[in-house]
């Protein structure tokens, strides 16, 4: 009987000659994971080690497993990517609702009335968020070096004439 596996038929699946008890065996050594062995098979089957043995050598067992194995990590790692960008966008929708809220009270508060200390930190934080998104724009690291691999983008802001880049 060969080893060759049918196109169409994805190794973890029945395979043609492999009968319904053979294949019943392979999904319990398949179902195992990193804990899976023929001789724990014919533990749960009740079966000769013989038998599986030969079952396992006949349809490539290993094999066929190790390609299961990696199909659920493409899987799980498809899921994962999938998950983290749905985050992300939910993440962003959050952050961007919260900026606008923001604007609207920023646009309604009265400088005059903050203290010298608030008006200070304003201005702080001001000026680090600003440093942090030319930076950025610029592929640039916090100490204002290129990052490895980086390209700086050309940084236009609408009201500026002449911005040094260099700074």
């Amino acid at each position: 009987m060969p080893k060759r596996q049918e196109p169409d038929i994805a190794p973890w699946e029945q395979q043609p000659g492999e009968s319904a008890k053979a294949f019943e065996a392979f999904a319990i050594y398949r179902d195992m994971g990193v804990e899976r062995s023929v001789r724990k098979v014919t533990q749960r089957l009740n079966k000769s080690l013989t038998l599986i043995g030969k079952w396992s050598s006949r349809y490539n067992w290993p094999e066929r497993a190790r390609a299961n194995d990696r199909d659920l990590d493409r899987q799980a790692h498809a899921q994962a990517v999938r998950d983290v960008r749905s985050m992300t966008n939910r993440h962003i929708r959050i952050a961007m609702q919260l900026q606008a809220k923001a604007l609207e009270a920023l646009e309604q508060l009265n400088v005059a009335t903050l203290s010298p200390k608030m008006q200070l930190a304003f201005l702080a934080k001001a000026t680090e968020i600003e440093r942090m998104n030319r930076l950025s724009a610029a592929g640039m690291d916090d100490s204002g070096q290129q990052r490895d691999g980086a390209e700086g983008i050309e940084v236009v802001i609408e009201g500026e004439d002449d911005v040094d880049d260099q700074s």
